[in-house]
């Protein structure tokens, strides 16, 4: 049945692309990416070694310029239909899944500038200094939801979005209960000659048992679970200072939390703080860059791990490759996204070429933990001290980069990455020391790109 399901979903996506365009315009988008990845995981020396592929397809049905729709489709394995093909975990062809990444349409409300999305997209928080957003990043899977964006003037544009993060129908002596988590966002934008910024509240209404769409961008710190019925609020903002071009400076910071109704069950209350900075000047021979950031951790009063973390919703923080998962590819080594309970500077070049096509980005990252050594949970079995870092652990990570573009929609790149781990084992986690965590590792992941 699940392979009828695929064969006849490929089908119409032909049909429809083949068929001659009436009334609706059919336009096909895609990026098949192939990753492969070696080394060892982030401070514990543990090989791995994996090779996978996935395919993203999608298609805009078009009827004018004020009615549009979309569709993509993911190439997934396994039970997580959103994920990445592994090979060799598929010989026997049962387990490939074919997922709804995003599946919307887009309108403009007559006489009005306003436009509105309604259905699964992609949607996130402004960017941060480094990249994506540590809060809400768009993510793999998309949300379910509606956006309204809209101009104001020159210098202003509106958005607003509700999105529905998480539902479960529960059905108690015939009487339907719906548990839900629901999100609601403001963005303003702000640009002027020579400089930007993007204000942006969300707040959210958490009820218990609506856990199973949600997922955590601070590794189990998150909204991966919802504890009991409570609510969830953030607010932040980006800067962008361009005025001195080539110079280029941005700045980002947000602050969280997530407060329970009740606390029967011991479950902590969370809120926290980060803020990111990354300077740049770009030169005829490459673009020197400068950053740094800071997340808030945990004191050594506080009873319950993560608790002073700002909390996400698939947020991603990902300055380095062997430690915080870097840009490319699609497979984990360490499986940090957070910036919660970190500090750290880099500094590197980047867009460096000393051949056509082919460029080069080099960092050196240095970061350490902002969790109290002195807290409770320093000799918890439970918690990953890679992770999990106090201020007694540090370390430090080199990162190359080489991207080649091979043809226009195809293109190479070789990432590199060696990191030298520095925990104190006088004061880390006993079960860290007896097993010997605080091992250098280096990792290497070559990655294809074609993109129509």
């Amino acid at each position: 049945m699940k392979k009828l399901t695929t064969l006849l979903l490929a089908a119409g996506m032909i049909f429809a692309a083949s068929a001659p365009a009436s009334a609706v315009d059919v336009k096909m988008d895609g990026q098949y990416l192939f990753n492969f990845i070696t080394g060892e995981y982030a401070g514990t020396g543990q090989n791995f070694d994996r090779a996978g592929q996935r395919l993203r397809l999608g298609m805009t049905f078009t009827a004018n310029e004020n009615l549009s729709g979309y569709l993509q489709l993911q190439i997934g394995s396994g039970t997580d239909k959103s994920t990445n093909y592994d090979w060799g975990s598929d010989v026997a062809g049962n387990n490939t899944r074919v997922g709804m990444r995003q599946m919307y349409v887009d309108w403009l409300i007559p006489q009005t500038t306003v436009q509105v999305r309604m259905g699964r997209q992609l949607i996130g928080l402004p960017e941060d200094a480094f990249g994506k957003n540590a809060v809400m990043h768009p993510g793999w899977n998309g949300r379910d939801g509606i956006s309204v964006a809209s101009p104001v003037t020159d210098w202003l544009d509106v958005s607003a979005f509700w999105l529905r993060g998480a539902y479960d129908n529960v059905n108690n002596n015939d009487t339907d209960q719906s548990n839900k988590s629901d999100f609601f966002g403001a963005v303003t934008n702000f640009k002027f000659d020579g400089f930007s910024f993007s204000p942006y509240v969300m707040y959210a209404s958490l009820d218990k048992g609506s856990d199973n769409a949600l997922d955590s961008s601070t590794d189990g710190f998150g909204l991966a679970t919802v504890k009991a019925d409570g609510n969830a609020f953030w607010a932040g903002t980006n800067f962008v200072l361009s005025y001195f071009d080539p110079f280029v400076l941005k700045v980002s910071g947000a602050y969280g939390m997530i407060t329970y109704d009740n606390d029967s069950e011991n479950w902590n209350d969370r809120n926290g703080w980060y803020v990111q900075a990354k300077a740049s000047y770009k030169t005829a021979y490459g673009t020197p860059i400068l950053g740094a950031w800071y997340g808030s951790g945990d004191d050594d009063d506080v009873q319950y791990l993560g608790q002073n973390w700002i909390p996400g919703w698939a947020g991603r923080f990902h300055p380095t490759f062997a430690y915080a998962d870097g840009e490319f590819g699609f497979y984990s080594n360490n499986g940090r996204h957070a910036i919660a309970g970190t500090w750290g500077i880099q500094a590197g070049i980047e867009d460096v070429s000393f051949l056509q096509d082919l460029t080069h980005k080099f960092t050196v990252t240095w970061f350490q933990g902002t969790n109290d050594s002195g807290s409770v949970l320093k000799n918890d079995s439970s918690i990953n001290p890679v992770k999990y870092m106090t201020t007694n652990d540090n370390a430090v990570e080199f990162n190359l980069a080489s991207t080649y573009q091979i043809y226009k929609n195809l293109s190479a790149c070789l990432e590199l990455a060696y990191i030298i781990t520095d925990y104190d084992k006088g004061d880390h986690r006993a079960w860290a020391a007896a097993n010997e965590t605080d091992k250098d590792s280096w990792s290497t992941a070559l990655t294809f790109q074609y993109k129509f």
